[in-house]
């Protein structure tokens, strides 16, 4: 029994008696790069070792009817009957594919010939993640004490994490190496091709740490606006580090991730100011200019060292590797005319690839239909923008070089969970509000910025 094995195990138990499951799912989110079990040769991570409990929890719900005249039905969720369709599709694909297309190789790292009756490990893991984050989403959206704040225990308590590590190795500052990040599932890279040292944090890869980063980053700075005193200083000291953790990274995820989501507020704030009900403080217009002014400084900086970076991946052979997982993805979508090789068969750079040549056209419909049912209403909720923020930041991340539907950090499933809870809340799709406590109850944050734009 590891200490992850211990610490997920008092995580469900607290969930359960407490009724706040979504903090034990957020919770076991902290640890993206740690494993509670290890069963059968496949490490569960910390966060999908929850999500197990909350099947059962879930299941027990269920056969009890327990609560059934507060809790909405599945099918009145956001977004959950497009993703119960996705799974339905996937197990379809993964199990008819390789009769309809035998002598196809899988896109991963081994390239084994698929078989038809012959279903990987791989497969069903990858089957049994999507469900299990499926379970995350129901359980969030159906607390009644989740809230916009949620995020911050993984996301504010990862980078905590991250920055002890980057002390450690930076300065000896003492550190439980090896503890948070334990996961024989996982393959670590902390060294560049030419075997220069980088900072993973407690991540599996400097990528994986600057997705952590961007979405931090952006989810604390919207936060900022909604808090007062050292609340907000708190906020904006967490999402500076962030941002420094992300640079430390060296990684180009973060930079394209981070002019992403300047490009993204800057039209928002264009947006907002064109408004007819637009109103401005003196002070938040003194903080806006000066952000301007700060960036108009550090741009050539910034712009230098995106070059460089992109430069110096476009010539690395872990570029090559990554163009050759895409290509080869998007050549099995078309070797079988748009419907896909199944879960745990393919395993793109980029999510995008890997869901074409995965699931295919109908299965990326249905993802894509899915998140946009539960993000395009959120937009109108008052309190959710640093939600929004968080995930537009994985999103974007996951197109470049997060490939997999699976989430241990938590951030993509907890976020969509939050978001239909809002939309629940907020009386869509069912005609009634959830009963609700402050929306802010679930991660310590005070009312005030779970009320705020």
């Amino acid at each position: 029994m590891t200490i992850l094995t211990l610490s997920t195990a008092i995580a469900v138990i607290y969930g359960l008696v407490s009724r706040r499951y979504e903090r034990a799912l957020a919770i076991g989110a902290i640890t993206p790069a740690g494993a509670a079990v290890v069963a059968g040769g496949e490490a569960v991570p910390t966060f999908y070792a929850v999500a197990l409990g909350g099947l059962g929890l879930l299941s027990w719900q269920w056969f009890a009817r327990r609560g059934a005249p507060a809790n909405p039905r599945l099918t009145q969720i956001p977004g959950i009957p497009l993703l119960l369709l996705l799974f339905a599709w996937s197990v379809i694909v993964v199990v008819v594919s390789p009769m309809l297309f035998p002598g196809l190789y899988t896109v991963t790292e081994n390239q084994t010939l698929v078989v038809a009756g012959d279903l990987a490990p791989s497969n069903f893991a990858q089957l049994i993640y999507l469900a299990l984050s499926i379970v995350v989403v129901v359980l969030v959206a159906r607390s009644a004490t989740t809230g916009p704040g949620l995020l911050a225990i993984p996301l504010g308590v990862g980078i905590g994490l991250t920055f002890w590590r980057y002390l450690s190795v930076t300065y000896g500052v003492p550190f439980p190496e090896g503890v948070l990040d334990n996961s024989p599932g996982f393959k670590y890279i902390e060294t560049a091709p030419g075997g220069g040292l980088r900072f993973r944090g407690i991540t599996t890869e400097p990528a994986a740490l600057a997705m952590s980063a961007a979405a931090a980053a952006a989810y604390f700075l919207s936060y900022a606006a909604a808090l007062r005193g050292w609340r907000r200083a708190a906020s904006i000291a967490i999402a500076a580090i962030a941002i420094q953790l992300g640079l430390v990274s060296t990684s180009a995820t973060f930079l394209v991730v981070g002019a992403a989501l300047a490009a993204l507020a800057v039209g928002a704030f264009v947006w907002r100011v064109l408004s007819p009900r637009f109103t401005v403080s003196p002070r938040a217009l003194l903080i806006a200019l000066g952000a301007v002014g700060v960036g108009l400084i550090a741009l050539p900086a910034l712009v230098a060292q995106f070059t460089s970076l992109v430069d110096e991946k476009v010539s690395s052979s872990s570029f090559t590797d990554r163009s050759w997982a895409d290509t080869e993805s998007f050549k099995v979508f078309v070797e079988t005319w748009g419907i896909g090789l199944g879960l745990g068969n393919v395993r793109a750079s980029s999510l995008v690839y890997t869901l074409l040549g995965a699931v295919g056209v109908v299965g990326a419909i249905l993802f894509v239909g899915a998140v946009l049912s539960i993000a395009l209403p959120a937009l109108g909720l008052t309190g959710y923008a640093p939600v929004m923020w968080a995930l537009t930041a994985t999103f974007i991340g996951k197109a470049i070089s997060s490939p997999g539907l699976s989430d241990s950090s938590g951030v993509l499933w907890l976020g969509l969970g939050i978001l239909a809870h809002g939309l629940l809340a907020a009386g869509h799709g069912t005609g009634t509000m959830l009963p609700r406590r402050a929306a802010a109850s679930a991660s310590g944050v005070p009312d005030e910025a779970a009320s705020s734009t």
